[in-house]
């Protein structure tokens, strides 16, 4: 009888150990929190304009999981336009983080994180045109030559009230893909994109449009960074990005994913082709980092 009762011993003292294990277990999964990070949709099916910042934000996140724990990643579940997804921050909504070119008015209204995510690249301005016009704009030699003509951008878009503070004539479009038809309509004379974004954007829409192409002479600049933002109350999430975001400029993997994205782009536009026409940008908080050298594209 003596070794049944050991072994019944032995398996009640084995399953209160077991017990407190996967108590104890419980608990410490319970303290984990996962960070959910939720970012604006695209505005098409043929918007890619934006996967490097998605990229770019993984990487953060992943530089700082060991300290501050897993996170998800995923775009709204409902598609919106830019001015809904910054009312939903604001009101701590989805999504909680948004990428957008810095003005005084969105540093009041959000948390900003200051590190330029394209290192400025998005100032650099080539234009979309009809093929048809490139003589009229290879005989523009001066920035008032320019400004007789009438510019396209988007109604809600920074880029607007840049050129119309400048003294440029802007028609402004509604939607995204209105404003290709727009210009193949003759409705403006020349749509500006950043270097960045405007040889996919023709490749997408060649079938489409296939009288509009890149003008070949003329590359307009204004300061343009791009923050991520997030809503006010959600300091802890703008600290990890940040943080993230500095450990990635420290050990290279920032220029990395930069460069991934943007070489091409750099090197298409033929810079010593073209005359450089620079405008002011008088949206520009006094915040950004200009002294970080490190931080931006330098093309002249």
């Amino acid at each position: 009888m003596r070794p049944d009762l050991n072994v019944c011993i032995f398996i009640v003292i084995l399953s209160l150990i077991c017990t407190d294990v996967y108590a104890k277990t419980a608990v410490q999964a319970k303290e984990i929190k996962v960070t959910e990070v939720i970012y604006p949709p695209a505005q098409s099916s043929l918007d890619k304009r934006d996967q490097d910042f998605i990229e770019i934000l993984s990487m953060a996140l992943k530089k700082t999981e060991s300290t501050d724990g897993p996170f998800v990643i995923r775009p709204t579940k409902v598609a919106m336009n830019p001015l809904r997804f910054h009312r939903e921050l604001e009101k701590n909504n989805e999504p909680n983080i948004i990428w957008a070119s810095v003005t005084k008015q969105r540093e009041e209204r959000f948390l900003p994180i200051r590190i330029p995510l394209r290192k400025g690249i998005l100032g650099y301005r080539v234009f979309l045109i009809n093929k048809s016009q490139q003589p009229r704009f290879s005989a523009i030699t001066s920035v008032n030559q320019l400004k007789q003509l009438t510019a396209g951008q988007g109604a809600t878009w920074l880029d607007s009230d840049i050129l119309a503070a400048n003294g440029f004539d802007v028609e402004v479009g509604f939607s995204y893909e209105g404003l290709f038809k727009m210009l193949n309509a003759g409705r403006f004379d020349y749509f500006p994109r950043g270097i960045n974004e405007v040889y996919v954007e023709l490749q997408q829409r060649k079938t489409q449009h296939p009288e509009i192409d890149v003008e070949k002479t003329i590359l307009l600049y204004y300061p343009l960074p791009k923050y991520f933002f997030v809503n006010k109350n959600n300091q802890h999430l703008a600290d990890r990005i940040e943080r993230g975001l500095n450990m990635m400029i420290k050990d290279g993997s920032f220029d990395e994913i930069f460069m991934k994205y943007n070489k091409f782009y750099i090197d298409a536009i033929h810079l010593p082709n073209r005359r450089v026409f620079l405008i002011d940008n008088p949206f520009l908080p006094d915040t950004v980092p200009l002294n970080r050298k490190e931080l931006w594209l330098h093309l002249f």
